[in-house]
């Protein structure tokens, strides 16, 4: 990645099965990062070009598609990116005339696919509807109504429907009752929590089985003990000491040697992980969530805790728990043995601990604004620090998700 004072973010796109087929590319300008009413639309546009390669992209989206937004300035000249990387993003504020629409026949024409952004019902639409391959509607901007009279009016133009915005797993659900392809926003990072509701006994099972692997207490004898009783999580972590990953020599043919060679710390992570991802009711996509949020909390380490680098991984991973059990945190965290300071961090975002998971969850969702800079300016963290770290967390977890 070119050292450009750019900040870089990814929102994720998803099919009607949940699975992750795109992201949406949002930039800022290092020193806009935190201004709250910032339009990112003309950053986009203008670092687009200085600052990322193909290469650079296909890094940060894992080879999937990066959506990013066009200006007219972009759509008369486009970068020479390959087309199969790109999904032109025609903003809602651009005057539509005769050198917009020929600007998108002739990208049309190069093989790209032009997505409508925030779409409405207008007239100023008409000529571009034949051509868009997809037309974004923003949930918040339409009721239910509204959004289906929408959809029953584009159908007839056989566009892929992409509802914009998702929040939450009850507007994912509307959206895909009343007809959309693709889903993008943060949905599947929250909890569907529903008040009364018990966790089944498969879940309840999981739960236990992390709250073994966690306690402090545990030593390597009762660690070994707790992973062999299940042989699938044992195969499952053998394969995965044994990956490219690690790039070990010697192969690791025990649990015994897995945790003398990897640590115990580590392995308490992995295993626990590897736990979470029994739970078929959620989609592989979150475990890249998770593993994203732990590596970069890992990597903030170095800066806030050099000699801690296993117990912010840990904090991580386990701030996603909520989502996995659809149960509030707080509630999740009595059922663990956990030292203070992750419980601490969790909960109440107290400690470097608790600086290091709030800054993760915060870009993780690009909300900038929301970061304590000045204090983690205090520890030597800059924001291209932050957003060199974001990228190499986001790439490594692609990569371990594989395995």
């Amino acid at each position: 990645m070119t050292e450009q004072n750019v900040l870089l973010a990814r929102q994720p796109i998803y099919d009607t099965q949940q699975e992750l087929v795109a992201y949406e590319l949002l930039f800022r300008p290092e020193d806009k990062c935190d201004m709250p009413n910032f339009d990112g639309n003309i950053a986009t546009s203008r670092v687009l070009l200085n600052a990322f390669t193909e290469g650079d992209i296909e890094k940060v989206t894992g080879n999937k598609p990066a959506f990013v937004n066009f200006t007219k300035e972009l759509l008369l000249a486009p970068p020479p990116f390959n087309p199969e990387l790109i999904v032109v993003e025609v903003l809602e504020d651009i005057i539509i005339d005769t050198d917009v629409v020929d600007a998108i026949k002739n990208l049309k024409h190069k093989g790209y696919r032009i997505a409508l952004d925030d779409f409405v019902m207008d007239e100023r639409y008409k000529p571009l509807l034949p051509l868009a391959d997809i037309i974004k509607l923003e949930l918040p901007a339409m009721n239910a109504d509204e959004l289906k009279s929408a959809i029953n009016h584009l159908r007839q133009f056989s566009n892929t429907l992409l509802a914009e915005k998702i929040e939450t797993i009850k507007d994912y659900n509307l959206c895909k009752g009343l007809g959309c392809d693709l889903f993008q926003g943060y949905f599947l990072s929250k909890p569907e929590i529903i008040k009364g509701q018990k966790l089944p006994q498969n879940k309840l099972a999981v739960l236990q089985l992390i709250s073994e692997l966690q306690n402090p207490a545990v030593n390597v004898t009762e660690l070994n003990a707790i992973i062999s009783k299940d042989p699938t999580l044992s195969f499952k972590l053998l394969k995965l000491v044994n990956s490219a990953a690690y790039r070990r020599a010697v192969t690791i043919d025990s649990i015994h040697m897995a945790v003398m060679m990897i640590g115990i710390s580590k392995i308490k992570s992995w295993s626990s992980l590897l736990a979470l991802s029994k739970m078929d009711d959620k989609p592989v996509s979150l475990r890249q969530i998770s593993l994203a949020r732990a590596r970069l909390c890992e990597l903030l380490s170095q800066k806030l805790s050099p000699d801690q680098p296993d117990l912010y991984f840990t904090t991580g991973l386990l701030s996603s728990l909520d989502i996995y059990f659809d149960t509030p945190l707080k509630e999740l965290l009595l059922s663990l043995p956990l030292e203070a300071t992750i419980s601490d961090a969790l909960i109440h975002y107290r400690g470097k601990a608790g600086l290091a998971i709030h800054t993760a969850k915060h870009y993780e969702q690009s909300k900038w604004q929301a970061i304590h800079w000045n204090l983690l300016e205090r520890f030597g963290i800059s924001k291209i620090d932050l957003n060199r770290m974001y990228i190499e967390s986001v790439t490594w977890a692609g990569k371990h998700t594989e395995e």
